[in-house]
């Protein structure tokens, strides 16, 4: 009959207590520690005591998964536990319960089964039946593995004495059996005087989550034997010795590590000091006479004395041997601490190491250097004196090893990265000087042929090789075309640098690169120009790695790859800013032929097919222009609804924002109508409000998060655009205002002026000749006659001065607002005596224009703000804020305020919102304002609400 055999199982190997060891050892459920048997004789039997239901089935699920792992037949004897409640937890952890069952490989026994089956534990019975089960399980699986819980034995009353009977019978059976058995004592159930006999009688105890050979156990028939006193004695004395030589045993151990550490965690010493600290303490613990440090290369058999502790005659640090010829050999050949005691005996006396110094012992290890020249730590002998070698020896010698080479690492990694931070900070040479020295480093580093910079135009097409050292055409004229999964390809797709020791016989072999060029070893890494995928950056050589790529080693490469990623950004973020100058700064240039080119540009430089000038037109959300193509964008149409909600949010924030996914983003609630799954972009400001969104965008989700110097160009891109639609705006407007001002001109040199004279003259020639003969009604109404002929005459002049802004400004030059305001105030002290106003300022910018005008404007925006104070004495305060290019200029008043329907007609030449008995004026005072700061490239405005105050503000662009 065939055995039951799990794919795991190994056939043919018997059952042991080291296998129930390996079990409790690879389980997670088991965390704690697992003593080996180390030459320890015990039978194949486990006792297992436990506090609580986690601690029981954290030995039992382990155990019982190995067994049915390597095909064996699994007994499991329920008593405190229900067989259900075995089960669950059982399939719980994985395992597949129903299919053991049903195979036969699981079979669950009750007490009544097995150990009371006469209602009554009878010793002689429960070892038939082992002895029967066992015999059943081998002939169909591999062993049988024994899970019985001992709880019985309490609420049985059964004498402990019969049960170590028992025990040292049952341990017989399983010592020539192919079975292996945890018995399970739950500690709280038993009082303290049968655990201490269970755990005299167990060899080895599981306790605590921790598996252990027992210091106590003591053999069942010496422990019931006639002569238990005097082997007892025996055991004493015999514990005391061992406990005596381990404790011996550790406290050496100890101080060699103590002395170890004091000498490697010194922060007083300087490496090399440390080093010859290293070598005598060596020497002193091991009994060597002479120590050395020594360069290696196995591929030219080479060696080189580095550094030395102790004196020998052939020994100095500077020479040079073939390593073949030196023990050292036999360390860098296995990798690993490793000594020589007898020459003749290990075949090694043919050596010159033997033959011409007279060495007779030797004790080194390996110590690797990535990207470096590999060492040996080497301890040996004076002549012809034969050494011995333990375990521990070997062990304190990898100790020394490692830090020995986490040393020379550091040493060789700060030297790199001061290598790499000399040349990448160097003004006095060019990127592709610097990239050709930053490879050769690489290349060296790592110890290979050949290192370059490969750039994919597009993913589906072959890499170009810009720039190589020591392989290939390096001018820079090598098409390659690897395949998915290898070399550059699978390089610039994953997130960490990617490598092979050596592509023969893996799927690499097949690649073109390796086909083609017979590159044999790569290690890549991408390189990124912003968030866009530029190329990879490689080491490689056609000749095999005699080691796998340390994690050191392509950190070192990805190092090279993100300075060469920041250099090509900055250089495209450079040219693109050139390009942004250029389209910006053409004077033949219409508005809408630059917005169309820095679309384009913008959409270049992020890499993203669409760009958009989204604005509000009312409530409603407009595309205003558009750069590429999209099936739901179109110009002069609305955007759909996601892409709307985004650009919603950037002109409401007034801040950049960035969308990835956009069916990902909470505040965009419409993920069926979304139009770009990828939005960047910026506000749109215009007079100090913002209008609109420039944004750039694509179809699909984008993988990387946009870069800072991608959010700074886009965040310039926004500035230029705003100015250009803020000049439009300010061009559009002062075509308007020159159409009125030509208008007044017009009027107010001939339809008004000469009218006007007539009128006057006559009333003045009516009151010379006539006066004397008009009564009181009369002389009034000639008075009001005269009067408003002379307000029209005011309006006339008012209105001149209007339409004589541009004509008669002076030349702008720069000006200091706070020496204009000082002037004004002066103008208006005595208004402001009169009114107690309180009049608060800040710092005013300076700025270009013509400062008898600007003094017009501050003059009447202050004026104003006094007259129209209300019933309260005037509380005016002057500040400016810095937006983008412009500043803007701010009057606040608490006075009487403007109703937001007459907003906009206060800026109307001659449009009063009072009459002239309420406050006196000629209604030009604003619009004389508003032309003013036309004329400087600004824009007016008010924010008020009757009975709040007002707010005058002007954007006027920053010096």
């Amino acid at each position: 009959m065939s055995k039951h055999a799990s794919p795991n199982a190994v056939l043919g190997e018997p059952l042991t207590l080291e296998s129930g060891l390996d079990a409790l050892q690879s389980s997670p459920e088991f965390g704690g520690p697992v003593e080996s048997l180390d030459g320890h004789e015990c039978n194949d039997h486990f006792a297992q005591i436990y506090e609580t239901r986690e601690e029981k089935f954290s030995a039992a699920i382990p155990f019982v998964r190995h067994g049915l792992d390597r095909g064996e037949r699994i007994a499991y004897v329920v008593d405190q536990s229900t067989e259900a409640d075995v089960k669950a937890t059982m399939r719980d952890s994985g395992i597949d319960v129903d299919a053991a069952i049903a195979s036969g490989a699981l079979v669950f026994y009750t007490v009544q089964d097995t150990y009371l089956r006469n209602r009554t534990f009878v010793p002689d019975e429960m070892i038939q039946f082992y002895a029967d089960a066992t015999a059943e399980a081998n002939e169909e699986y591999e062993a049988l593995r024994l899970v019985a819980e001992m709880s019985w034995i309490e609420a049985d009353e059964t004498p402990y004495e019969q049960v170590i009977e028992y025990e040292s019978k049952i341990n017989d059976l399983f010592d020539n059996e192919n079975v292996l058995a945890i018995c399970q004592y739950d500690r709280e159930l038993f009082a303290p005087q049968v655990i201490r006999d269970i755990v005299r009688t167990h060899p080895h105890l599981i306790y605590d989550g921790a598996a252990c050979h027992n210091f106590y156990y003591t053999p069942p028939e010496e422990l019931l034997g006639a002569d238990q006193p005097a082997r007892e004695v025996d055991r004493m004395l015999e514990t005391l010795r061992e406990r005596t030589e381990a404790k011996t045993t550790l406290q050496h151990r100890e101080q060699f590590l103590q002395d170890l550490y004091d000498i490697t965690a010194s922060t007083d010493w300087s490496f090399e000091t440390k080093l010859e600290q290293l070598l005598t303490l060596g020497c002193e613990w091991f009994d060597f006479d002479f120590a050395s440090v020594n360069r290696v290369e196995p591929a030219s058999d080479w060696l080189e004395i580095e550094y030395v502790s102790g004196d020998h005659d052939e020994f100095e640090p500077g020479t040079e041997f073939s390593l073949s010829q030196m023990y050292s050999r036999a360390a860098v050949e296995m990798k690993a601490a490793t000594s020589v005691s007898n020459p003749a005996e290990e075949e090694l006396d043919d050596l010159p190491v033997f033959e011409d110094f007279g060495i007779h012992g030797y004790m080194g290890t390996y110590i690797p250097i990535d990207g470096g020249t590999d060492r040996t730590l080497s301890f040996i002998p004076d002549k012809s004196r034969s050494v011995s070698v333990t375990e521990e020896d070997r062990m304190y010698l990898e100790l020394m090893g490692r830090w020995l080479g986490y040393e020379l690492n550091r040493h060789q990694r700060e030297q790199f990265l001061r290598e790499c931070y000399e040349l990448t900070s160097d003004p006095n040479l060019g990127f592709e000087t610097k990239l050709e020295q930053l490879l050769t480093i690489g290349r060296d580093r790592l110890g290979l042929d050949a290192a370059g910079l490969t750039y994919l135009p597009s993913w589906d097409g072959e890499f170009l090789t810009e720039y190589a050292v020591g392989y290939g055409d390096e001018s820079g004229e090598t098409w390659t075309n690897p395949s998915e999964g290898c070399f550059c390809r699978r390089a610039i797709a994953e997130d960490e640098p990617v490598g092979m020791a050596d592509v023969r016989g893996t799927d690499w072999e097949d690649d073109p690169v390796h086909q083609e060029h017979g590159l044999t070893s790569y290690l890549g890494t991408k390189v990124t120009s912003g968030s866009t995928p530029y190329g990879t950056l490689w080491v490689g050589s056609t000749d095999p790695r005699d080691r796998e790529f340390s994690e050191t080693e392509r950190t070192f490469l990805e190092l090279i790859g993100q300075w060469v990623s920041y250099e090509l950004e900055r250089r495209e973020h450079n040219e693109s800013q050139r390009v942004l100058y250029d389209i910006t700064s053409d004077p033949d240039l219409e508005t809408a032929a630059k917005l169309d080119r820095l679309l384009e540009l913008g959409c270049d430089h992020l890499d993203l097919p669409i760009g958009l000038l989204v604005s509000e037109r009312g409530n409603a959300l407009e595309i205003q222009q558009l750069h590429g193509t999209h099936p739901d964008l179109a110009t002069g149409t609305t955007p759909p609804t996601a892409t709307a909600q985004y650009c919603r949010r950037v002109i409401e924030t007034s801040e950049p924002a960035s969308v990835t996914d956009a069916g990902a983003v909470e505040w965009i609630t419409d993920a069926d109508d979304v139009g770009l799954e990828t939005c960047v972009g910026v506000p749109v400001v215009v007079g100090g409000q913002s209008c609109g969104t420039l944004c750039f965008g694509d179809t699909s989700p984008r993988r990387t998060e946009f870069t800072e110097a991608e959010h700074a160009f886009l965040d310039l891109m926004g500035q230029c655009v705003s100015y250009e639609l803020g000049q439009q705006r300010r061009e559009r407007a002062l075509e308007e205002s020159n159409e009125r001002l030509e208008q007044f001109a017009y009027a107010a040199s001939h339809d008004l002026q000469e009218p006007l004279r007539m009128v006057t003259s006559y009333l003045q020639l009516l009151e010379t000749r006539y006066g004397d003969t008009f009564d009181e009604d009369g002389e009034e109404f000639l008075a009001f006659a005269v009067d408003g002929a002379e307000r029209m005459r005011t309006m006339i002049d008012a209105l001149l001065e209007y339409s004589r802004v541009e004509t008669r400004g002076d030349p702008f030059e720069p000006v200091e607002l706070d020496t204009v305001l000082d002037d004004v105030l002066e103008d208006l002290q005595i208004q402001i005596e009169e009114t107690n106003a309180e009049i608060t300022s800040h710092q005013l910018p300076r700025i270009e224009g013509d400062a008898d005008q600007l003094r017009q404007v501050l003059q009447n925006l202050l004026s104003n703000a006094i007259t129209y104070s209300g019933d309260e004495s005037p509380r005016i305060d002057i500040d400016a804020e810095r937006r983008g290019q412009e500043w803007v200029i701010s009057v606040h008043d608490d006075g009487i305020g403007i109703d937001p329907a007459d907003q906009d007609r206060i800026f109307t030449v001659f449009d009063r919102l009072h009459s002239r008995e309420e406050y006196d004026g000629t209604g030009i005072g604003l619009a004389l304002c508003q032309r003013i700061v036309e004329r400087h490239g600004g824009e007016i405005w008010v924010e008020s609400e009757p009975g709040e105050g007002s707010t005058f503000s002007l954007a006027l662009p920053a010096l």
